[in-house]
């Protein structure tokens, strides 16, 4: 559990291990002991905020990922590009004709359009009747402003210096904004397409404990008085359903009122301040006496400030300048500077994309750090990859990378047994694992199984 608090990134499975965890001990110790407990404990900042978002957990729901959507930020974008006459990709001449029919009719009518796919998508969360014309014309907007963004996660993944560890620190968190907004909004498009209705979303935790053992825990701890503000906290997360990283978001931003002002606070106290201040994606909070100080560290970021008041809209726009590296909440000082990076997290938080992979992999800071690429090899599944690491000798050898042949034996992609068999020698993984390679029963390629007998059988 400790390591899942420290590490794990993926609110929803914190959320499933976490009620696996209570469910696991309810026969000796009940859920209020156990909360008890930990806070006792006075666990690290940054494990207390891991719990309490695994917790909070939520998706987005349909009524931000649609309206965000139909402001077509991405789409009226490209469209300017191609205005100015800016050479563009084979992707965004897609986008192009699949928007013509709205985009190339003049400002009026683009407007007028856009304001009819408003008021359909009302019709949908008023589940009132649309035309099977309207609901095609709804499902593509929402689709294609996805993917346009799609593909600016692609090309923020490709073009970001991965020598600039402050730039990479700062576009990390959008990249993960950003691929669940593309994920929300895909899947809403597709939901659409087939004329489901929309839904409202539930807290992640409360549906992995089911309704019996949920309604067990919040009543529980509702009644243990040094808990007691943790079920008072779930019960406004049910009641408001604020998307997780929103919620951090917002968590930074109260975070920030404290610590501006000089006035000591928790987590706790942050997240609940956050809840008090969201409505159906719209924030208003009150920063006091630390309005002055957060002015300077709001610029740009989308917000307004009026008086003391700092407010936006989730629904119109992210703020991922408000999350951590870690996806958890910043302190006043790394909203000015990020500081250092953890490759480790990167590569952890990015492993599925080749493009941004690849280019870490050309800084030395990254290949000579011990045992990283042989992680790689560990945790990607991507043959591509794989085969650039085995073909590049700076990559599988020296102090650093001893352990990447052995890795890249292991791994259950389909490299090329050409790349593999040099790796079958004692030159580059130790006798002892070339034999367990050849006894294997299981978890290892046949064609590797193999390389290794015959190499066995040739030094008997």
């Amino acid at each position: 559990m400790q390591d899942t608090l420290e590490r794990l990134q993926d609110f929803n499975l914190g959320a499933q291990r976490i009620s696996d965890f209570y469910k696991s001990k309810e026969e000796k110790h009940g859920p209020d002991e156990l909360t008890e407990l930990f806070l006792q404990g006075h666990p690290p900042q940054k494990q207390l905020e891991r719990l309490l978002f695994f917790m909070f957990d939520i998706g987005v729901p349909d009524r931000q990922t649609g309206t965000r959507a139909l402001e077509l930020r991405r789409l009226r974008r490209l469209w300017k590009r191609i205005g100015a006459g800016l050479p563009m990709t084979d992707a965004e001449h897609a986008l192009a004709d699949k928007t013509e029919w709205l985009f190339g009719r003049g400002p009026e009518a683009l407007e007028a359009g856009v304001r009819d796919a408003r008021a359909a998508f009302q019709c949908v969360l008023d589940a009132r009747p649309i035309s099977a014309a309207q609901r095609a014309s709804l499902a593509g907007l929402i689709r294609a402003e996805a993917e346009a963004l799609q593909d600016r996660v692609i090309w923020l993944s490709e073009n970001t210096d991965p020598y600039n560890l402050k730039t990479m620190a700062r576009i990390l968190p959008r990249l993960r904004i950003y691929d669940e907004a593309v994920h929300e909004g895909l899947d809403l498009a597709r939901r659409q397409d087939a004329g489901e209705p929309v839904g409202l979303k539930v807290v992640s935790f409360e549906a992995y404990l089911k309704d019996s053992l949920f309604n067990k825990w919040l009543s529980k701890v509702a009644k243990r008085e040094s808990v007691a503000r943790l079920a008072h906290l779930m019960e406004r997360q049910r009641e408001k359903k604020i998307p997780t990283l929103d919620l951090i978001a917002l968590s930074t931003l109260c975070r920030w009122t404290y610590e501006a002002s000089g006035e000591p606070s928790t987590p706790l106290d942050w997240i609940e301040k956050a809840m008090a201040c969201y409505r159906d994606g719209v924030f208003e909070v009150e920063a006091g006496q630390a309005a002055r100080i957060l002015q300077p560290a709001l610029s740009g970021s989308g917000a307004k400030m009026a008086g003391t008041l700092v407010t936006g809209n989730f629904g119109v726009k992210t703020y991922p300048a408000w999350i951590g590296r870690d996806l958890l909440t910043k302190s006043f000082l790394k909203g000015v500077d990020e500081g250092s990076l953890d490759i480790k997290a990167v590569i952890t938080q990015n492993i599925t994309r080749d493009s941004l992979v690849e280019s870490l992999l050309n800084n030395p800071k990254v290949f000579q750090m011990p045992g990283l690429v042989a992680f790689i090899c560990a945790t990607s599944r991507s043959a591509g990859l794989l085969s650039k690491i085995a073909k590049s000798r700076q990559l599988h050898t020296g102090f650093a990378n001893r352990d990447v042949p052995l890795a890249l034996l292991q791994s259950p992609c389909n490299i090329p047994v050409s790349l593999l068999r040099p790796f079958v020698n004692v030159k580059y993984v130790p006798l002892i694992d070339l034999k367990h390679l050849a006894r294997a029963k299981a978890g290892i390629r046949r064609v590797v199984k193999e390389e290794a007998e015959a190499y066995l059988k040739s030094r008997e």
